[in-house]
């Protein structure tokens, strides 16, 4: 089984890595929400954590005690905060909302990530992003409808979730030029597990057999997400592997719809089409200008006149003759005119009679 999915094509083995990742990720939606109808959401943020770094440890030491040294606590601390925020606004979502719709509105994660990146790390976004942006943002407003009767203010949980996510997904990309995954995995969860602990003492309820074991699978299935994600990104591109984690949305709409009964509003259908249309483009153009800049090997793209290195000029030949050529013993060399036999010499006397002969007489 293994030697024949090896054989497939690398755009089908990173398909079906990404559709499993989908399918986990939406499982695990649906564990958070089974547990936070016992649990609070503040408490099952820091059982999740709990489990996610015993889970990560043995992981981090396969490779030895000092592959886990680090010494960027302060970015590993900014990161933890972020993500802390974003699982307790993640969380509080997906128990106070209906799953497709928290699902939904947490598909912006692309969108702050893009207009984060413009304001702190001053990367320039041209219009063809702005458009995307704007329609991406019109889906979001469709679906919440501020200032109707039917607005909830819990439909702006799974909003500033995604706006936490796209802050710590920078501080991921800084802390993954110094430290492997695991490692970001391993410090990130040993430093939001006490972190949580704190809220959830205020709210604490002893959790039942039941409800741990819940934790547990969505634990594991979290897990799986990030390792079939990492898998799919390693065999094919960004830009194609990213459109299949908006599968979860109809995953999680028939779950949903079996499980809990939520049938989705009529306005989810065209905000959850502008807002996965609006993520993938900006996906697709992200990835198109990263193998712009690794082709000409810049930062940033820029006409290619501009990019074009200017034509190598070949230095003048040494005519001077060296000390080792006084030793050097002349070798006869086969000429393309014939004259074999001559040396360097004979021939550099032959071409100076020629020279010689061929200047026109003085008047």
């Amino acid at each position: 089984m293994k030697q024949w999915f090896q054989q497939l094509p690398n755009y089908v083995q990173a398909a079906i890595f990404a559709t499993i990742a989908a399918i986990t990720a939406a499982g695990f939606s649906v564990t958070v929400r089974l547990a936070t109808q016992e649990l609070p959401p503040l408490e099952v943020v820091f059982f999740r954590n709990l489990f996610g770094f015993l889970l990560i440890v043995p992981v981090s030491l396969r490779a030895g005690i000092s592959s886990i040294h680090t010494t960027r606590w302060r970015m590993f601390f900014l990161r933890a905060i972020f993500s802390m925020g974003a699982m307790s606004f993640w969380f509080s979502a997906l128990a106070y909302l209906p799953l497709a719709e928290a699902t939904t509105l947490n598909f912006t994660v692309p969108l702050f990530g893009t207009v984060l990146a413009a304001i702190f790390l001053k990367e320039q976004i041209r219009h063809h992003r702005i458009i995307a942006l704007v329609a991406g943002f019109a889906g979001v407003a469709i679906i919440i409808r501020p200032g109707s009767d039917t607005m909830q203010l819990a439909s702006i949980l799974p909003v500033v979730a995604a706006v936490c996510m796209a802050s710590a997904g920078m501080t991921i990309k800084s802390l993954a030029r110094t430290d492997s995954s695991p490692n970001v995995v391993l410090y990130t969860m040993l430093l939001m597990t006490p972190m949580t602990l704190i809220p959830a003492l205020f709210v604490w309820e002893t959790p039942s057999w039941h409800v741990i074991m819940i934790l547990l699978i969505g634990t594991t299935m979290a897990n799986i997400t990030q390792l079939c994600n990492t898998s799919a990104f390693r065999l094919f591109d960004y830009s194609f592997v990213i459109g299949f984690n908006y599968l979860r949305l109809p995953f999680v709409v028939v779950v949903a719809l079996v499980m809990f009964g939520e049938i989705p509003e009529i306005w989810l259908l065209p905000g959850a089409g502008l807002i996965v249309g609006s993520a993938i483009y900006i996906a697709r153009r992200e990835a198109i200008l990263a193998r712009e800049a690794k082709r000409f090997d810049r930062e940033h793209s820029s006409p290619a006149t501009d990019l074009d290195p200017p034509p190598r000029q070949r230095p003048a030949p040494d005519t001077r003759p060296s000390a080792s050529m006084a030793f050097d013993v002349q070798k006869p060399v086969e000429t393309k005119d014939g004259d074999q036999g001559k040396t360097n010499n004979d021939r550099d006397t032959t071409d100076g009679a020629k020279n010689q002969d061929s200047k026109p007489a003085p008047k």
